[in-house]
């Protein structure tokens, strides 16, 4: 029977060695993250910069609110596809904008999951700003980041649990390691993105499919399997490709390789794939049959991005249409067009930078080299499948919002491939640090942690002073959206430019600005507050003062125009119903109107 340590001199020997020896080595690791994290999210971390992380954020406080899955982000290609909706089936058209308004453009497990988190902190932290918005962060953005940091440490987890597992422990501790020290991840966490979570099911799934190839592998040639063990196996990879399909819909797109290499790899082939399809349509079912039944389209909104950034739905002009978008002869042309463009600029920009740090350049040149398992080299050429079908979906996928962050927003689909990228990097990095001479152990260990840092540069040098201030400047002022937006009740309507904004940091219902203030075909915004529902308050930020006036000589009262005669010649057009602007919003450019004065 063992003993535990009886005195000092065997307490160092037990810390020493064998297992004592391990878990200080694991406490240390797990202290230097916290240390990183705390200072990252103290001194780096900053605001929303995103509208896709503002409109997920204001949509998991409505369910943790109780208010359902709706959406104080009011799209008029939403209220348009409703009224459509209306119109098919017989019910009423009037008052849609009277009612909480559902939410067409978001799938529902990351805000679902958000509404999980703020359950479990008191109310009033994830409902309040803070009092200081130049030197901290609003609670809320601070547990979200908490949150996704969460999933970070997971990933890398399962990063090193399979690293270990399909090359050897080296590899998946470096992989790890370099997954951790990834500034890009870590700017995707505080940016308020599922990217974390839907690189965990990226995970998930090649692990998933490793053990399904395993099941056909392992039995002499010209024998069967089993049919529970991999059933249950295509299964759940389905499920998982639904979850993720369920948080963003461009993960559904990895159906495809994910089939192929069911087609291609397994003996039971004509069973698995079914079993696949099977399981990812029952999870993706239900809620595409809801977008359907209150919009008539099984995405919503969302189905309209690859038409977004055309040249005739130019930056946001698609989803901000209020009937029915015209249709262009040429619009197949103009998609093409599209890919094209944003291939070129992917190539040139994002695919050199597509694990945030030089490890991809390994990951390339590890394509040369040959793997002794079948199995391996499967996995290799699905990551290669993924990133190339990936490229295809973010450049037609691309908006406008990605010249706003352009590393690190919702746009952004090859980084998910990011783990298995660093998997097969650092197998080509100690494959070929196997046929160096170090001389000593030492030496060798020390190349190593060089790597390392060299990797994680971005992260390392971003922690140095100077601290970053959290503002997000100049649109975002969460203290001016507050403000103006608590003259407003919450069961009245606002409008503006930025109405993720203010759903996030106002909490009010608020309507994305129509094409023009005043048009002829009705695409403005007084046919909305004079005929569908009253709008008692207009916010405009710098985000309008600083757009381009493109419409200019159209005969269209566009909104850069009339921000400027309100602010410089203080001038209205005749018959607008706000008439009474807040003088307090009116530094560094925001303008705020209201039918009375409220303050």
């Amino acid at each position: 029977m063992s003993q535990g340590p009886r005195g000092a001199q065997d307490l160092v020997h037990a810390l020493d060695m064998g297992a004592g020896r391990r878990w200080v080595r694991r406490w240390l690791v797990i202290m230097a993250v916290l240390a990183v994290a705390t200072i990252y999210l103290f001194r780096e971390a900053r605001n929303f910069s995103n509208p896709e992380a503002m409109d997920l954020g204001q949509l998991g406080r409505n369910l943790a609110a109780g208010r359902g899955y709706t959406t104080r982000l009011v799209r008029p290609l939403s209220f348009h596809l409703l009224q459509e909706r209306a119109k098919e089936t017989g019910q009423p058209q009037a008052g849609i904008l009277q009612k909480p308004h559902p939410d067409l453009h978001n799938p529902p497990v990351y805000p679902t999951m958000l509404a999980g988190v703020f359950k479990v902190v008191p109310e009033r932290l994830w409902t309040s700003l803070t009092l200081e918005p130049f030197r901290q962060r609003p609670w809320p953005e601070s547990f979200i980041t908490l949150f996704n940091l969460g999933w970070l440490a997971c990933g890398a987890w399962l990063v090193w649990r399979l690293g270990s597992r399909w090359f050897d422990w080296e590899v998946g501790l470096m992989a790890s390691a370099v997954y951790g020290g990834t500034e890009l991840l870590w700017r995707m966490s505080s940016n308020g993105l599922p990217a974390p979570f839907l690189m965990v099911l990226v995970l998930t799934l090649a692990d998933v499919l490793v053990r399904l190839d395993q099941t056909g592998g392992e039995l002499a040639p010209g024998l069967l399997p089993p049919v529970a063990r991999p059933l249950r196996l295509a299964a759940l990879a389905g499920v998982v490709i639904g979850v993720g399909f369920l948080t963003r819909y461009a993960f559904g797109w990895l159906l495809i390789p994910a089939v192929a290499w069911m087609l291609v790899t397994h003996v039971r082939r004509w069973l698995v794939v079914p079993a696949c399809l099977l399981a990812f349509a029952l999870v993706a079912a239900p809620w595409m049959a809801r977008n359907h039944h209150l919009s008539g389209r099984l995405l919503g909104t969302a189905g309209s991005t690859v038409l977004a950034g055309t040249e005739s739905f130019p930056e946001s002009w698609l989803e901000r249409h209020l009937r029915k978008p015209p249709e262009s002869p040429n619009l197949l042309t103009e998609v093409r067009v599209k890919l094209a463009v944003n291939a070129a600029d992917l190539l040139r920009n994002a695919v050199p930078k597509l694990t945030g740090n030089w490890a991809f350049f390994l990951f390339v040149a590890g394509l040369l080299l040959p793997f002794r398992t079948d199995r391996l080299r499967r996995l290799r050429w699905f990551t290669v499948a993924s990133i190339a079908l990936m490229f295809v979906v973010e450049a037609l996928t691309r908006t406008h919002w990605s010249t706003l962050v352009p590393e690190a927003n919702e746009s952004c689909q090859m980084v998910l491939m990011t783990p298995l990228v660093l998997l097969f990097a650092m197998s080509f990095f100690f494959s070929v640090l196997g046929s160096t001479e170090f001389g000593h152990p030492l030496l060798r260990g020390m190349f190593v942690g060089g790597a390392w840092v060299v990797f994680s540069l971005p992260l390392l040098t971003s922690l140095l002073p100077p601290r970053n201030f959290p503002m997000v400047l100049p649109v975002y002022r969460p203290d001016i959206v507050q403000e103006v937006s608590g003259y407003v009740r919450q069961d009245e309507l606002m409008a503006s430019d930025v109405p993720w904004a203010v759903a996030w940091y106002g909490d009010r219902e608020c309507l994305w600005l129509p094409h023009a203030v005043r048009s002829q075909d009705g695409e403005d915004f007084l046919s909305v507050t004079d005929f569908e529902r009253r709008v008692v308050a207009l916010y405009l930020s710098p985000f309008t003062s600083e757009e381009p006036l493109r419409r200019v000589g159209t005969g269209e009262f566009v909104w850069g125009r009339f921000y400027l005669d309100a602010v410089v010649n203080r001038n209205l057009p005749k018959g607008f119903p706000l008439l009474d602007a807040y003088q307090g919003s009116a530094e560094k450019g925001h303008l705020f109107l209201a039918d009375r004065r409220r303050w």
